[in-house]
């Protein structure tokens, strides 16, 4: 019977040497192929343990390492703050972290980042250190490396901007010269019109029973080609001014200026045209004098385009929409089609000729204002069925 225990007794012993070695080949294991240097040493500074990565890191090999002080890897300039550290975790912390640099074998100074942990007997005293050191050099390497891009990307960044700020000042430049001289020409322009105009009415009254009915024909043709190439000089001269002028926007009575509008013009009112205005009109945040020129265009254009015999109806009502106020304009014309629709608001697009005159500016005159005062412009339209346009602006807070 006590051969029997005798015996268990020994198995018991071998099996716990056979877990204390195996617990003891893992941690070999995991220290030699640990990427970080990991290194113990006693509370004096001493040496214990110094794995393969240490080797790689530092150059020196396990037996150069073992047995020697620890500071001999420690700058001059770095001891102090190493040992207030030591201090710090001989006193009760447990683990502390450290950016730094440690000498390698070949005096270089190499950066790493330190964890320290404190290895302490069963009473709690300190019998040693254990250092794991990651090697930064590569880290700090790609961190300088992604700072001279950035640098590299922002100087491109910054004289790409210089070069599209002169550019656009150029641009701004001739476009400002362009307009200027635009406006001069066709301000220039409308006298030698005036004069044609002037003239071939003379020639009619005065001489009205000189010339023959073909002769008359001609110059009538001439005083109304004249009229018609005046109006459209007004019109760029109209369409100039909105890029010259200053503009300031304030609070508009839109109410007020639609009916003002339809009572000063006869061609809005009966039995010219219905007019019909959904009140009240909501106020906008514009420019008046431009938003009476948008209004007055879309208002000649619903009266105009509607088919022969047909009294134009017209109905002016206003919603809040997209944060701002959106007037609509709609009639019972001729209506455009989808085609049309996409190039109404630019210069000299008639989508309407034959009977129907027009400059083919008024729409583009509308767009031009109504961008001006923060605003935008639309259609919405099908052959047959009459047009809705709107505008819309920024509404009064």
């Amino acid at each position: 019977m006590l051969e029997t225990k005798s015996i268990k007794r020994r198995g018991a012993e071998r099996a716990g040497e056979g877990e204390q070695w195996f617990q003891a080949s893992q941690l070999a294991a995991i220290l030699d192929n640990s990427e970080d240097a990991i290194i113990t040493t006693d509370v004096e500074g001493t040496v214990i343990t110094w794995n393969a990565a240490a080797e790689r890191i530092f150059g020196w090999k396990a037996d150069e390492a073992i047995g020697q002080s620890i500071l001999r890897m420690i700058p001059a300039r770095h001891r102090e703050q190493e040992r207030h550290l030591l201090q710090r975790m001989d006193e009760g912390e447990t683990t502390a972290s450290l950016d730094t640099t440690r000498l390698a074998r070949d005096g270089r100074e190499r950066p790493v980042a330190i964890r320290f942990s404190t290895v302490r007997d069963p009473e709690g005293r300190a019998m040693g250190i254990v250092r794991m050191m990651r090697d930064r050099a590569g880290q700090l390497q790609t961190e300088a490396n992604l700072a001279a891009a950035e640098r590299k990307l922002q100087q491109r960044a910054d004289d790409l901007e210089e070069r599209v700020q002169a550019r656009t000042q150029t641009l701004r430049q001739t476009v400002s010269e362009l307009e200027a001289f635009s406006y001069s020409l066709s301000h220039d322009m409308r006298a030698p019109l005036r004069a044609i105009q002037n003239y071939s009415q003379i020639v009619l009254q005065d001489c009205h029973e000189a010339i023959s009915p073909t002769c008359v024909a001609y110059l009538n043709k001439v005083a109304a080609s004249a009229e018609r190439l005046d109006r459209l000089i007004l019109d760029l001269l109209n369409f100039a001014k909105l890029s010259q002028q200053e503009m300031t926007l304030k609070d508009v009575d839109t109410d007020r200026l639609v009916r003002e509008l339809v009572q000063e013009r006869p061609e809005f009112q009966m039995p010219n045209a219905d007019i019909q205005i959904t009140s009240p009109l909501l106020a906008v945040r514009g420019n008046e004098a431009s938003l009476t020129q948008c209004v007055t265009n879309l208002l000649a254009n619903a009266v105009k385009y509607v088919a022969r015999g047909v009294r134009p109806v017209v109905t002016i009502s206003s919603e809040r929409r997209e944060g701002g106020v959106r007037l609509w304009f709609q009639d019972n014309g001729i209506g455009i089609d989808t085609a049309a629709q996409r190039r109404l608001f630019q210069m000299f697009q008639r989508v309407h000729g034959g009977d129907y005159e027009g400059t083919g500016i008024g729409l583009a005159i509308v767009r031009k204002a109504v961008e001006r005062m923060k605003g935008s412009a639309g259609v919405e339209s099908e052959p047959g069925h009459g047009s809705r346009f709107w505008l819309q602006l920024p509404g009064v807070s």
